[in-house]
């Protein structure tokens, strides 16, 4: 039983350390050729009450930096795309004996809304025969929005597994899930040559 506890606290080390899991996708027929100037979406979902957060601040830091070296324009007077953020962090448990597990979910709200709202629920039932590891997951999310229309023209996320400690200190995990995200983003020059509307990057 030493062993499997082991051996899970090192799968739990090594996922940490290849990098968050990253999936994305676009609404169909999406013209990205005619998005170049951008802005931030107000208030926020990173934000705090009236006030922008330390964690926003980053967010929009790396972002700009990333999409300005991509040749996009920062541009708060006339977006054409506005982008927002969603961040949770939520405890998980990893067990080191065999269990069983029966998930199911339901979700009311799709890709393409308005992030008005949406219903969603989860449940699973977890019959272990042992003690489990507990660790924290992050989940970073960027949605890019039509500045006319306010509709998501794509989202992607990023889940990425934490050590507790890095709670105090989100910084290189944000900046990492920020660069991986966008990394998904479809240039102008390849969108529509054979990519797909769907598109999740290897696990």
């Amino acid at each position: 039983m030493r062993f499997l506890l082991f051996f899970m606290l090192v799968f739990l080390g090594g996922c940490a350390t290849t990098g968050p899991e990253i999936h994305s996708q676009h609404r169909p027929g999406t013209d990205f050729a005619a998005y170049r100037g951008f802005a931030f979406f107000s208030p926020l979902g990173t934000d705090q009450a009236e006030y922008a957060s330390l964690i926003s601040q980053q967010l929009k830091a790396e972002t700009r930096r990333v999409l300005e070296a991509r040749d996009y324009r920062y541009a708060p007077d006339a977006p054409d795309m506005l982008i927002n953020f969603t961040l949770e962090i939520r405890k998980r448990t990893a067990y080191s004996y065999p269990y069983h597990y029966f998930p199911g979910s339901v979700f009311y709200g799709g890709f393409g809304g308005r992030r008005r709202g949406g219903v969603g629920v989860g449940f699973g039932y977890h019959f272990p025969l042992g003690g489990g590891t507990r660790y924290l997951e992050s989940i970073l999310g960027i949605d890019i929005i039509d500045a006319k229309t306010r509709d998501v023209l794509w989202e992607g996320r990023a889940k990425s597994l934490m050590p507790n400690a890095d709670r105090e200190n989100l910084e290189p995990l944000l900046k990492t899930a920020v660069e991986k995200i966008l990394e998904q983003y479809p240039s102008p020059k390849t969108i529509g040559k054979g990519s797909s509307d769907v598109n999740a990057a290897p696990p």
